[in-house]
């Protein structure tokens, strides 16, 4: 996959937005330390949530799940509490879905991916996963997934969300995005509304 350069409005979630905005704020051009990310929970529900440890082997990303929110529980059967990325991940996501964990893991940079599917009615369903990556001197030891799922006509039913998935799966947008944009797209959003108020100050 190719990981364009983004910015945190190509988030379309506001949850994840907000979750995005707080890892930034606690990065401030570094990897943020995952013990001191405490985001309120009325900014996102936990229950969307995966906690995944990175490990490294033979110069390979390992990703190992420490917490699984409950609401993915009734898309996935299976305990996922110390089993692999890999393991647990249908075969016909699994280069889609690991990529983006690996360009996380080697570049330090909030990504963000949108994947696609179909209902029995032909109503697409989206993935939209962010992922966030924590750490210390440079290395990428923790990365935070949040995951939802977004049907704007039909219905969603976890039950049957991964099956639909294995069957048919089209990437729809795949980007990075570095702790430093924000930044820049807050001070962009202040020149922008100090021109607005100007122009109503002379009119």
């Amino acid at each position: 996959m190719n990981f364009e350069n983004g910015t945190v409005h190509s988030i379309r979630s506001i949850s994840q937005h907000g979750l995005a905005s707080a890892w930034a704020r606690l990065a401030k051009g570094a990897l943020p330390c995952f013990e001191q990310f405490d985001p309120d929970p009325r900014v996102h529900d936990p229950k969307q949530l995966v906690v995944w440890k990175v490990e490294a082997d033979n110069e390979r990303n390992v990703f190992r799940a420490l917490y699984r929110g409950s609401l993915l529980n009734q898309a996935f059967k299976d305990d996922w509490i110390g089993k692999t990325l890999t393991e647990v991940i249908p075969p016909s996501l699994r280069s889609a879905i690991i990529s983006a964990s690996d360009h996380c893991a080697m570049t330090g940079c909030a990504v963000y991916t949108v994947l696609r599917t179909y209902d029995d009615a032909a109503f697409a369903i989206d993935l939209e996963r962010l992922l966030l990556p924590f750490g210390k001197d440079g290395r990428v030891q923790q990365i935070l997934a949040s995951l939802q799922l977004i049907s704007l006509e039909g219905t969603v039913e976890r039950s049957k969300v991964v099956g639909s998935f294995e069957t048919q799966a089209e990437s729809v947008l795949s980007i990075k995005i570095s702790s430093s944009s924000f930044t820049e797209s807050r001070s962009n959003h202040v020149v922008e509304r100090d021109k607005l108020s100007s122009s109503a100050s002379a009119s």
